[in-house]
C-alpha cells in the first residue's frame, strides 16, 4: 500500500511517499481503508518531534510509528475475531496511529459510525482537536448556560470547535482572531467577534468568566485582568521553547492560582470514545460543523504540513 513515512524528525521533507506492507490486524481491530486523515498542529510537532520532552513517548531518537497521522475516517475492510460490533463496509471516524495511508489497522474502541452528514474529509477533520475543545470546555472549564466565554484563537482547529461547543452549551461567546477570520468565525457562531490586531480584548474593560486561550503567546496577568475574580482560564497547549513548548507557563499558572481566587488550570486532552459519541450527536444535530482550510492527495501531505 501506499503511505508517508519518516525514519527522522525534522522539517516535512523528511516526509516520504513509500508502498510498505498492509498493516496487520489483531484481533481487538479493524482494518480500515482510510478516505480522509486530517492535518493539525500535532501532526507538524509530530513530524518535528516537538517539543522534545514528547519525544519519551514518540521515539528518543527516531519515530517510533514510522507513519504519522492521528485522525482518520474510512471504511471498514476486515474485522479482527474478537470484535463485535464493526462490521465491513461500516463507514466510521476516530483516531489511530497511523493515517497518513491507504489503509490502517485501529482498536475497535478508537471508532465510532460516521455521521451520515458529513464527508469522509469533514468526519476526519473532528476527533482530536474536537476532543480538546469538548474536554477544555466542559470538564477543565466546567462551562454553564449564560457564562461569558472568550475563545482566543477561535479559527484555529481547537478554537473553531470551541466556539461552536461553547454556543451549544449556552454560553455566550466572543471569539479573538486576525482579521482575514472575523467573518468567518462569525458564520460558526460566535456572538461577538475581536480582531486582535485591532484590539487587546484584555484592557476593554469586559470582564469574563471563562477564557480559553489556543494562541499561547498572551501573559497571564493579562488574561487575568479580563476575567471575573472567581472564574476560570484554560491554557489549551502552548508555543515557543523546543523542550516544553508551553509547559513552563503551565507550572507558573499551577503556581499562581494557588494564590488567587481565579481558577486557572493547565490542559491535555485525551482522546475517548465515549466523547467521540457525544461529538457525533452534536454534529448530528447540526450544532457543529468542520473549518477546513485545504484538502490535499497523500502524496501531497509534506506540502499539506508545511
Amino acid at each position: 500500500m501506499k503511505a508517508i513515512v519518516h525514519s527522522r524528525y525534522g522539517a516535512p521533507d523528511v516526509l516520504q511517499l513509500n508502498d510498505i506492507d498492509q498493516p496487520i490486524v489483531n484481533d481487538d481491530a479493524v482494518l480500515v481503508r482510510v478516505h480522509a486523515a486530517a492535518v493539525g498542529k500535532g501532526d507538524w510537532l509530530t513530524v518535528r518531534g516537538l517539543p522534545y520532552v514528547a519525544r519519551i513517548r514518540y521515539g528518543l531518537r527516531k519515530p517510533k510509528h514510522r507513519v504519522p497521522g492521528f485522525d482518520v475516517a474510512g471504511r471498514i475492510e476486515a474485522v479482527g475475531s474478537n470484535v463485535e460490533q464493526a462490521r465491513p463496509g461500516d463507514e466510521v471516524f476516530g483516531w489511530c496511529e497511523g493515517s497518513f495511508a491507504e489503509y490502517a489497522s485501529v482498536p475497535e474502541g478508537q471508532l465510532v459510525r460516521k455521521p451520515a452528514n458529513l464527508t469522509f474529509e469533514q468526519a476526519a477533520a473532528v476527533p482530536i482537536s474536537a476532543f480538546a475543545a469538548l474536554q477544555a470546555l466542559r470538564d477543565t472549564g466546567q462551562v454553564q448556560p449564560g457564562q461569558q466565554v472568550v475563545i482566543i484563537g477561535a479559527l484555529g482547529g481547537v478554537g473553531s470547535f470551541a466556539v461552536q461547543l461553547a454556543k451549544a452549551f449556552g454560553a455566550e461567546v466572543t471569539g479573538v482572531c486576525s482579521t482575514k477570520s472575523v467573518e468567518l468565525v462569525r458564520s460558526i457562531g460566535a456572538d461577538y467577534v475581536i480582531d486582535y490586531t485591532q484590539e487587546d480584548f484584555t484592557r476593554g474593560g469586559q470582564r469574563y468568566d471563562l477564557i480559553l486561550e489556543m494562541a499561547g503567546n498572551r501573559s497571564l496577568s493579562d488574561l487575568r485582568r479580563a476575567l471575573t475574580p472567581k472564574v476560570t482560564l484554560v491554557l489549551v497547549g502552548g508555543s515557543g521553547g523546543r523542550w516544553f513548548m508551553g509547559i513552563g507557563r503551565t507550572l507558573r499558572a499551577v503556581v499562581v492560582s494557588r494564590f488567587v481566587r481565579q481558577r486557572l488550570r493547565s490542559f491535555f486532552s485525551k482522546p475517548r470514545r465515549e466523547d467521540l459519541v457525544v461529538l457525533k450527536e452534536l454534529i448530528e444535530a447540526g450544532k457543529v460543523t468542520q473549518v477546513i482550510d485545504r484538502a490535499f492527495p497523500l502524496s501531497e501531505t509534506e506540502e499539506a504540513i508545511r
